[in-house]
Order: structure tokens, then C-alpha cells, then sequence
């Protein structure tokens, strides 16, 4: 190969050149993070426009197609470090396959050359798993903060068209978190909109009215939520608007709890109104919003050259659409053991008339289900990609803002608590408390409740359980914000705690549940109920579940710079709470950057098999039949032989004339070809006549169904002739003169029916004596 371009400058343009063919072009970088652009143009008039972008930790090598004028152009270079670019005229052949780069990852280690980590304080990233060939990428969100990102971005570049595939599953979904896959482009961020001071917000039923004292410059289908409120009930993590009737009020009816709860509050002042990027501020790209409670569910977004996003599901409403489960699958739920595995997995193919989102279970042979797909916006197919996964946690998620000191009923039901610090509630505010030692006294308040008042910064009162006379210490206070409780909030309170080589014992107030091995987990308000009462016992933090065995729930240290350490402590009886934190988990991520092929099929004629395309069955078998029902239209009808159909009794009737019907079968598959009914459906009788008085020849026969008399013997033994008469019920259908001693036999080829569910009658027109018989058959 000849070498085309040298440098060690951080960024640089090589002199442009002008190729005798198509070529193959290979960058050789010491520095992973350095890029190479291949730019081309069509003469000295026309812009330089991005062919393809190699580097160390991405695609390196690439065959282009032959272009008038090309040149290299190198940035962010390590200082001194070298950069080569190497040219070969490319041989005239037929490519093996359309595939020009490729991306695996599967997170048995997290490597700073092929990611860049930006970590929110209180998170945690770590790769994880240690059983059946399970490692993961966790991205743990901090309980006990709100408004934070973590945000982990590739550093392979890559373009469009592109087929992403990975396996994204989560420890617990809740209103306020969002963990979102993104695919963007490496164009600078738009800028980061301000919050919005609220000037009067209130709700009444469930529309939620806001103005604000600036022009919002919102429109429907903008995503936003609401801080700050006085009544922590209108403090909503994740809405979207409605309508915007004018330039500074709107009103939101839904969002990623579906509609919103039905109440009546305000009008109230104060609070703001903040806005929730849907794809982090890229100005191209595509993104899942894994959001809200829902386990199979997700919002998809696209963005084309920084215009609005374009979102699925309900537009001015829940944006959210279903997707396969987030649920992170256990096989081996026992203790030391750390196996969670995604429940599907999802793809992302964009191509530059579409994007099409799929998804199916992990390692199955079934048939992907389609989630989503769009044409009508598309990113940007000239700009550089790359993968990126953002966890966020909203300004308004439920979360902790104090510990509880002390809590104390007097001969009521009403506790009153004691925080550590300021708590920041008002008489409006819902509160969560769980982890007081006395879970009897003092059990789980994990429903959102108005406090009953507020004494001052750091006491006030709510209605807890029953009426008693107790104290107790421990746990926490959460503030309740658009009603929601405490995610990952688990019901037992901790009652003693040992420590031992940075392992911690918990017993708890009753078996311990919500917690899968594996899980990351902090202890909060872990505080004594022995002198020093409600002095911190000192063993608050995150650690990871490592057994659980009923009421004893033991945790390690994540890693030493993230879990608390210290020295042995013997069994202390505590108060305090356990809440699971939510972990996003990464198994794996599968990137193919493709060059798409059209192909025609040409037309071959009818009898020509050997170039035919194979078809395969994904599932079940394929059934020759007829196009239509029985019931149905005979004029469309596919004329394929199926059999007959065996019947004990007569079908329904079609539904209106004209309607393909089956031909009959006894149940041993004899064809029916009597007249009128199959065998089952038929009747005879014989009786005797010698008076006026009607009789039976069948009685009714049920609703819709009808007596049908097909034959009828007579013979008249009496001294004169006299009438014979056929009865629809009471009402004569049928009447003919019977001669002394002459048989009389008549056949009725198109039958006498009498009406519905009515019976069928015979008499006399004057006392005789006459022998009667009669068939028929029983049909509608």
C-alpha cells in the first residue's frame, strides 16, 4: 500500500488527490480516540463532503467507489501521536458480502478506548455477573437524588445504514426514571432549554392547567414535568403537553402513568415547568425511552437535521407504544451467584428511506415482533453515528429527603417525626415512611399521605397505622411527588445489624421480600434504638444483595470505592430501610454498518421451479384450504376439496341465501343423499283415530326449529267416510276426505311445515275409526 497522508498534529487536511480508480484506503492511529475522515468532492467548486470516518477503535478499512477529487482529514489526536493513511487501488471484483463494519460488545470488562463515562454523582457503573456466561453492564441509579444523568457514550463512529442489536433489561421500572438506547449523530448538542416559573397551575379532574409568567414556546407533544409545587400531588415526572391554547398557558391530560389521577388542587403559585429531551439534545438520531412503570413498554423518538422529535404513541398524550419485557431474567436465583439476562432482544435497522424497531426473545427461534416503524422522518444518512445509553432521573421523582431520628405516638394514631436534617414538607405535602424499627406500632406507610402538619424543619406529624403509645427510631421520610411512592421501596424495616470483614447482616421485621440476588441495594437510615437512641449505626450505603434467607438479608460491597467499609460490628438493634435501586443492564450490543443492495427479482416463467424462491414456515404448518368460511359468500369460495362434515344433528342455518355450505356426513363419514335431513333429524309415528279431540303427531320442537311432515298412511275402518286434517298448532294447514276401507297413501315431495317451535297436530272432521302414520324430519 502506498502511504497517502502522515501526521502527528492533533487535527489536520491532507493535500486533496485525485484516485485512478476505486480504492481501498486503511488508517493506522496510535491514539484510539483519533478520527479519520475520507472526504471527497466532484470538482474544485463543490463542497468536501464525509465519505467514511475510520479509526483504531472502529471501522479502519473501507473500499470506495471512485471519486474526482478526495483528501484525509484527521481530529481530536492525541498530541505527538502519529496518524498514517494508506492507499491501494482497489481490484475490480464482486464483493462476498455488503457488511463494512462491525461492533460487539459484551461487557466481560468496560473499557475507556470504546467508551466514554459520564457519571452523575450517587451512580454507580460497574460490569457485573459471574454465573452461565452472564456478564452485564449496570448503570445504577442513586435513590436518594433527582435530576441526575449517567450517561455512557461509544466512541466507534459509524454511519447509515446501520442494524443494532441489544439486550437492555432493568432491576424495576418506575415513573420518573428514564434508561434510553440512543443511536445520534456526533454533532455538537442543542442548547439546554430553561425551566419554566409556573405564575398559577391547577388541576380539576384530570386536566392539569399551567401558565407561566415567560411565553413557554411549548407545543403538543412536548415532553416536560413539574418541581416545586406547594401540593406535591401536581409535582408530575413525566408529561406530556396537550394543547397550548396560548403563548404562556398550556394544559397536560396524560403522560408515563397513562392519564392522569382524577383530583381537584390549586390554583397555586410557585414551581416550574422543565423540559425532558427525548433523544438528549441530538440534533439526528433515534432513541427508546425506556420510561413509566410498565415493564413492556417503551417511547420511540426520531430527529432529522434538529427539528422536533417525532414521537410514537399517543402524540399530545402517553408517547409510549409496547415493546418486549425490560424484566432482567434470573435462572439461577441462589446466593454469590449474580446471572440476570435479558428478556429479549431488540433492533434498531435504519436505512435511508426508514427505521424499523423490532424485538424478540433472547435466543429464540421465533419471529420478531415489529414495534415501530417510520419514513417519513429519517436522521440525517451523511452524518457520523454513535450508541449511547443515558440514565436519567427526573427533577420530580419520589426519592428520600430525610432520616428519621425518632418517631413517637401518645395514645393516638397521629406519630410525630423527627429528621435529621431540614425535611422541607408543607401542609400539603405526601410523604412515604418506611424502616421504623417498631413495625407494629410504626408499619410500612408505603401509599403517598398528606402529613397532618408541619411543626418545624425538621418535625412534623402524619397518621401512621393504628392508635398506640410507642417510640421508635429509624428509617425514612420520602416526599411523594405527583403521587407516586418510593421506587424500589421494600416493606420490612431493618431491626439489628452486624458487620463483619465489610459484610452486612441484616434481620428485618419480617421475611424479607422484592430482592433477587444480584440486586443493588442502600441501606438508609440505619440508626440505633439503644443508647445512643437514633444515633447513625454507620452502615448506610449501596452494597449488592449476596443471600437472602427469610428475615436475614446479607450484602457486600459492590467494589471498595463505591460501598461503605469499616471495622466489625457487633449485632446492633436498629431501625432503618432497605430500597432497591434501579439498575440498568446492558448484556450485549451488536452494531453492523451495512451498505444497502437493491436486488430485482426477474420473472420467470410459471413452470420454471428450479428458480423459484424457498419459502420456509417460521412456526406451525401450512394448511391447504378454502379462502372463505362456511358461512360466507359462495362466489369467492376457492374451490379446494376438504371432505364433508360429520353431523348428529342438523347444522344452523346459513346466515343468508346463497352461502357456501358443507356437504353432510353420518358420524362414520356415510354421505347424506336422503331428501330433506340426515338420519338423526328424522321421525315417524302411528297412532289411532276416533274422535274430534286433536292429537300429537310431534310436539314442539324447540326455539327455531320447526316439525316437517314428508308422508303421511290412512286407512278409514269406520261405517262412513270422514276428513282427515293436518294442524299447525290449532290452526288447519292441511285437510283431505278418507273413503271407507280405502288405504290412502300421500307423499309430500316439498314437506308441510308447521311454524316455529310449535307442535304438529292431527283430527278428524267427524268420530271415526281410522289408522294414521306419519314421517317427517325436524329442521329450521
Amino acid at each position: 500500500m502506498t502511504e497517502r497522508f502522515s501526521t502527528t498534529a492533533a487535527a489536520a487536511i491532507s493535500p486533496p488527490w485525485s484516485p485512478s480508480g476505486d480504492v481501498v484506503l486503511q488508517a493506522d492511529c496510535a491514539d484510539p480516540r483519533a478520527l479519520v475522515d475520507i472526504e471527497g468532492r466532484v470538482n474544485d467548486a463543490a463542497p468536501w463532503l464525509p465519505l467514511v470516518t475510520l479509526s483504531r477503535q472502529g471501522q479502519r478499512q473501507a473500499r470506495l467507489a471512485r471519486m474526482p477529487q478526495m483528501r484525509v482529514s484527521v481530529r481530536e489526536n492525541g498530541a505527538g501521536q502519529a496518524v498514517r493513511v494508506f492507499e491501494e487501488v482497489a481490484l475490480t471484483s464482486v464483493a462476498a458480502t455488503n457488511v463494512v463494519g462491525k461492533f460487539r460488545e459484551a461487557f466481560e470488562t468496560f473499557s475507556g478506548e470504546r467508551w466514554q463515562l459520564d457519571l452523575a454523582a450517587g451512580d454507580i457503573v460497574t460490569v457485573d455477573g459471574n454465573a452461565i456466561s452472564a456478564s452485564y453492564l449496570v448503570v445504577s441509579k442513586d435513590p436518594l437524588s433527582s435530576g441526575t444523568e449517567t450517561v455512557v457514550t461509544g466512541r466507534t463512529l459509524f454511519t447509515m445504514p446501520y442494524d443494532l442489536a441489544y439486550g437492555l433489561h432493568m432491576s424495576q421500572r418506575a415513573v420518573g426514571l428514564e434508561a434510553a438506547i440512543e443511536v445520534v449523530s456526533d454533532e455538537a448538542p442543542l442548547p439546554e432549554a430553561p425551566d419554566l416559573p409556573i405564575a398559577s397551575i391547577s388541576q380539576a379532574g384530570t386536566v392539569l392547567t399551567i401558565t407561566t409568567t415567560v411565553p413557554h414556546g411549548l407545543v403538543p407533544g412536548k415532553r416536560i414535568g413539574i418541581c416545586d409545587v406547594a401540593d406535591s400531588r401536581l409535582n408530575y415526572a413525566g408529561l406530556v403537553v396537550a394543547t397550548a391554547p396560548t403563548a404562556t398557558t398550556l394544559t397536560v391530560t396524560a403522560g408515563v402513568m397513562g392519564t392522569l389521577p382524577s383530583l381537584t388542587a390549586g390554583p397555586l403559585t410557585g414551581g416550574s415547568v422543565y423540559q425532558r429531551p427525548g433523544m438528549g439534545r441530538a440534533q439526528n438520531g433515534v432513541a427508546l425511552v425506556y420510561e413509566g412503570a410498565s415493564q413492556t413498554s417503551a417511547s420511540v423518538y426520531l430527529r432529522s437535521a434538529s427539528g422536533d422529535l417525532l414521537p410514537s404513541g399517543t402524540v399530545n398524550g402517553d408517547q409510549r407504544i409496547t415493546t418486549g419485557s425490560t424484566t432482567s431474567q434470573a435462572p439461577i436465583n441462589a446466593a454469590r451467584t449474580y446471572a440476570f439476562l435479558p428478556s429479549v432482544e431488540t433492533r434498531i435497522v435504519a436505512r435511508v428511506d426508514s427505521v424499523q424497531i423490532s424485538d424478540v426473545g433472547a435466543d429464540s427461534s421465533s419471529q420478531a415482533a415489529n414495534r415501530s416503524r417510520r419514513s417519513q422522518v429519517i436522521p440525517d444518512e451523511t452524518r457520523n453515528y454513535k450508541v449511547r445509553l443515558r440514565a436519567h432521573t427526573n427533577k420530580s421523582h419520589t426519592r428520600p429527603v430525610a432520616q428519621i431520628v425518632s418517631a413517637v405516638k401518645s395514645g393516638s394514631a397521629t406519630a410525630t417525626i423527627v429528621t435529621d436534617q431540614p425535611h422541607g414538607l408543607n401542609a400539603s405535602s405526601q410523604v412515604v415512611i418506611l424502616g421504623i424499627a417498631d413495625a407494629v406500632n410504626f408499619p410500612a406507610l408505603a401509599a403517598p399521605t398528606t402529613v397532618a402538619s408541619v411543626v418545624n424543619s425538621t418535625t412534623f406529624t402524619v397518621a401512621i397505622g393504628a392508635s398506640a403509645t410507642a417510640t421508635s427510631h429509624g428509617g425514612y421520610v420520602a416526599l411523594a411527588q405527583g403521587g407516586q411512592g418510593q421506587a424500589g421501596g421494600v416493606a420490612q424495616s431493618i431491626i439489628s445489624v452486624a458487620r463483619a470483614e465489610n459484610v452486612v447482616t441484616l434481620t428485618g421485621s419480617a421475611s424479607w421480600s422484592g430482592l433477587v440476588h444480584g440486586d443493588y441495594v442502600n441501606v438508609v437510615g440505619c440508626r440505633r434504638t439503644t443508647a445512643p437512641l437514633g444515633a447513625s449505626v454507620g452502615v448506610d450505603g449501596a452494597y449488592r444483595v449476596r443471600e437472602i434467607n427469610g428475615a436475614t438479608l446479607i450484602l457486600e460491597q459492590i467494589n471498595a470505592d463505591v460501598s461503605p467499609g469499616g471495622g466489625d460490628i457487633s449485632a446492633i438493634a436498629c431501625g432503618g430501610a432497605v430500597i432497591k435501586r434501579s439498575d440498568v443492564r446492558l448484556s450485549f450490543l451488536r452494531l453492523i454498518d451495512f451498505e444497502r443492495l437493491r436486488v430485482e427479482a426477474l420473472p420467470r416463467p410459471g413452470g420454471d421451479s428450479s428458480d423459484a424462491f424457498p419459502v420456509t414456515c417460521q412456526s406451525g404448518s401450512v394448511a391447504v384450504a378454502g379462502t372463505v368460511a362456511e358461512d360466507a359468500s359462495a362466489g369467492s369460495v376457492n374451490p379446494v376439496q376438504i371432505g364433508v362434515r360429520a353431523r348428529s344433528s342438523n347444522p344452523s342455518p346459513m346466515s343468508a341465501s346463497g352461502d357456501a355450505v358443507h356437504a353432510l356426513a353420518t358420524m362414520i363419514g356415510a354421505l347424506v343423499v336422503k331428501p330433506y335431513s340426515i338420519a338423526d333429524a328424522e321421525w315417524s309415528m302411528s297412532i289411532a283415530l276416533t274422535s274430534t279431540t286433536a292429537q300429537t303427531i310431534q310436539g314442539a320442537a324447540g326455539s327455531g326449529l320447526r316439525r316437517h311432515l314428508t308422508a303421511i298412511q290412512a286407512i278409514n275402518t269406520g261405517a262412513a267416510s270422514v276428513d282427515l286434517i293436518i294442524l299447525d298448532g290449532t290452526t288447519e294447514r292441511w285437510r283431505m276426505p278418507l273413503p271407507v276401507n280405502v288405504p290412502v297413501s300421500v307423499q309430500l315431495p316439498t314437506g308441510l311445515q308447521v311454524s316455529t317451535n310449535t307442535a304438529l297436530n292431527v283430527n278428524l272432521g267427524a268420530a271415526g275409526t281410522v289408522r294414521f302414520n306419519a314421517q317427517g324430519y325436524t329442521a329450521t
